[in-house]
C-alpha cells in the first residue's frame, strides 16, 4: 500500500490527468472518504502548528483566529468540505458527471499532497527561507494545474475551460460564504461584548 501511494504521488506530479484516472477507479464508501479527508485536515493542522513552533510569527503579525488549533482545524476542514461540495455541484451545473465520492477522494488526496509540500517547505525553511518561499509559490501554481486536470477528468469535460469555470465559481462561492459567516460571527461577538 505504501509503495502504491508513493507511486501515485509521483504520478500526480508527472501526469496529473493519469493520476486522476487512477483515482477514478478507487472505490471507498462515503464514510471512509470522509475519514480520509478528516485525517488529512488533522495532519495539515498539526504541521501548521509545527511550523509556527519552529518559526514563530511576531506578535504584531499574529492573527488571533489562527493561534488556536481547534479553530484552525475547523476553518481548514470547513473550507475543504465546502470545496468538495462546490466542485461537485458547480461541475454538474456545467455539464460534469463526477460522482460525489470521486470528488471527495480527489480532494482528500490533494490534502495529502499539500501535507507533503508543507513538510518539504519546513525542511527548506531551515536550509534557505528564500528558497522555501519560491518553492511554495511554484508548488501552489502547479497545484492549480493538478486540480484542473483532476476536475477535467472527474467530470469528463472535453476542455480545461469548464474545469477553470468550476474552480473560479467555487472560489467566488467560498469567498461570499466566508464573508457572510465572518460578518455573522463578528456581529455575534460584538453583540456579546
Amino acid at each position: 500500500m505504501k509503495e502504491q501511494l508513493i507511486q501515485l504521488f509521483g504520478l500526480t506530479i508527472r501526469d496529473p490527468a493519469q493520476a486522476a484516472r487512477v483515482l477514478l477507479d478507487v472505490r471507498f464508501d462515503r464514510a471512509t472518504g470522509w475519514t480520509i479527508l478528516a485525517l488529512a485536515v488533522t495532519l495539515n493542522t498539526l504541521v501548521y502548528f509545527l511550523s509556527l513552533a519552529l518559526f514563530p510569527v511576531p506578535d504584531e503579525m499574529t492573527i488571533p483566529l489562527l493561534t488556536q488549533p481547534y479553530l484552525v482545524w475547523i476553518m481548514l476542514g470547513s473550507t475543504t468540505v465546502i470545496f468538495v461540495f462546490a466542485f461537485y455541484w458547480v461541475g454538474h451545473s456545467l455539464g460534469g458527471r463526477a460522482a460525489f465520492d470521486t470528488i471527495l477522494i480527489m480532494v482528500g488526496w490533494l490534502q495529502y499532497m499539500r501535507l507533503v509540500v508543507q513538510l518539504a517547505s519546513l525542511v527548506l525553511m531551515i536550509l534557505s527561507p528564500a528558497l522555501a518561499q519560491i518553492f511554495v509559490m511554484a508548488v501552489g501554481l502547479y497545484g492549480v494545474w493538478i486540480l484542473l486536470n483532476f476536475l477535467k477528468e472527474a467530470h469528463g469535460f472535453d476542455s480545461f475551460g469548464k474545469a477553470i469555470g468550476v474552480i473560479v465559481l467555487s472560489a467566488v462561492g467560498l469567498t461570499v460564504g466566508l464573508s457572510v459567516f465572518l460578518s455573522l460571527f463578528t456581529a455575534t461577538v460584538i453583540g456579546m461584548s
